[in-house]
């Protein structure tokens, strides 16, 4: 009896096995000569490795394509030495002189068109005959409090950063923006600072008293207001206004401005390398390929 009931139970077990295929299928790896065994199975089983893996995309140097023929190649180089970014970033100098007040200034412009983006400059390396100094970090929007940090660099089509041998006045490299000649009132630049400031809106001040409106259009542009101005002692909403009349008014009123920026950079690097008379000046990339060269 328990010979018929063993063979009686292996034909359900079949039966139910054979409907469960018919319903959901086969399963994956099934095997019919295991389908019986007791217990763990012990034979080890092998994974295969896939060939079709792609690995992670690296960074890529991002520069824009260059092709040049062997006469523009600048003397002393090959094609090899040359970066993709010769022809496209320019630069340019002015000695100045050895008389005492004198000074030189580098710049570097950005000729690329304005779909290739942005470049990093900071970290190239500008060398002359005699020696040479690294493009700095600078400001790029400069705080009223003072306290931005500076950071690299980047130059878009249009842009030019101008590094004067001199000190800068508030120890720091900056962009420029429409309100930055008010910052000459309490610091002397060399050479000095742009005095492009806004303009004061007479719909502003028309309702103002005759001697304010009188007083404020006779101050020049990025002038502050003197300490004792010469308006009426209670004429409250004059002194307001002529508060405000400093890097921080103009800042915070302008900050927005689509134009608030212009295209240029300023450094100072307190140094002088270049030679008066007759000097080679080249501009080499982080990669140390040669980007251009100006000689005089």
């Amino acid at each position: 009896m328990a010979h018929v009931a063993f063979v009686v139970f292996a034909i359900v077990v079949v039966i139910i096995a054979a409907y469960a295929m018919f319903q959901y299928g086969m399963p994956s790896g099934f095997n019919f000569g295991n389908a019986f065994q007791h217990g763990t199975s012990t034979t080890p089983v092998t994974v295969k490795k896939s060939n079709s893996y792609t690995p992670p995309a690296q960074p890529v140097y991002n520069a824009p394509t260059q092709t040049i023929s062997p006469s523009q190649v600048p003397y002393g180089f090959s094609i090899k030495d040359i970066s993709p970014y010769f022809g496209k970033i320019r630069i340019s100098a002015s000695p100045g002189s050895s008389y005492f007040g004198s000074y030189s200034q580098i710049s570097i412009s950005d000729n690329m068109q304005s779909s290739e983006g942005t470049v990093n400059i900071t970290g190239w390396l500008m060398k002359g005959n005699r020696g040479s100094q690294y493009v700095p970090q600078a400001v790029g929007i400069y705080d009223p409090s003072g306290l931005t940090s500076q950071s690299d660099i980047y130059l878009k089509n249009g842009d030019t950063l101008t590094i004067y041998s001199t000190q800068s006045a508030i120890g720091v490299n900056l962009r420029p923006n429409k309100c930055i000649g008010y910052l000459s009132n309490s610091n002397k630049f060399t050479p000095p600072l742009s005095q492009g400031c806004p303009s004061i809106n007479r719909s502003d001040i028309v309702n103002f008293t005759g001697p304010c409106q009188s007083y404020l259009l006779s101050l020049g542009s990025c002038q502050m207001p003197a300490a004792n101005p010469p308006i009426p002692v209670n004429d409250y909403a004059c002194s307001q206004y002529l508060s405000k009349l400093n890097y921080k008014g103009c800042f915070e009123s302008h900050r927005n401005d689509y134009d608030f920026f212009g295209n240029q950079w300023y450094a100072w690097s307190g140094s002088q390398f270049l030679d008066y008379q007759h000097d080679r000046l080249l501009l080499f990339d982080k990669q140390g390929l040669l980007v251009s060269e100006y000689s005089y």
